[in-house]
């Protein structure tokens, strides 16, 4: 039981660092992540929701996995966002949108297209 609350607290802490980084990344590189998301396959309209969305999402559900009584929740969250993504990036792999850039931020916009998804892949199973 000890080992099981472990594992769990050391998933919530590898989301709450990885989301964490990501908004600060994309906020840091602010005009570089909104030119990133300008070359993605989503309509105009919705392009303001995901620009301001996404990093403040990531932030949420940050705080949300920080505190012991929405951690669950978070969790819960955090890995929905993650197999969203995952999703997407399968999609990029089967060249379903085209030649796709990569809108991260930081560190982890030097992945791969299959890089990334093993990434994705490890915090969904984990």
């Amino acid at each position: 039981m000890k080992t099981r609350m472990l594992v769990f607290n050391a998933v919530c802490l590898l989301f709450i660092t990885m989301f964490v980084y990501a908004a600060v990344s994309k906020w840091m590189e602010f005009n570089v992540f909104v030119s990133q998301m300008h070359k993605q396959p989503f309509p105009p309209q919705v392009l303001p929701l995901l620009v301001w969305g996404i990093p403040f999402t990531e932030v949420i559900v940050s705080f949300l996995l920080s505190l012991d009584k929405t951690r669950f929740m978070g969790l819960k969250i955090a890995t929905g966002m993650m197999i969203l993504f995952t999703g997407y990036i399968i999609l990029i792999e089967l060249r379903y949108f085209g030649e796709i850039p990569c809108s991260c931020g930081g560190a982890i916009v030097q992945f791969t297209w299959v890089q990334h998804l093993y990434f994705n892949l490890f915090f969904v199973l984990a």
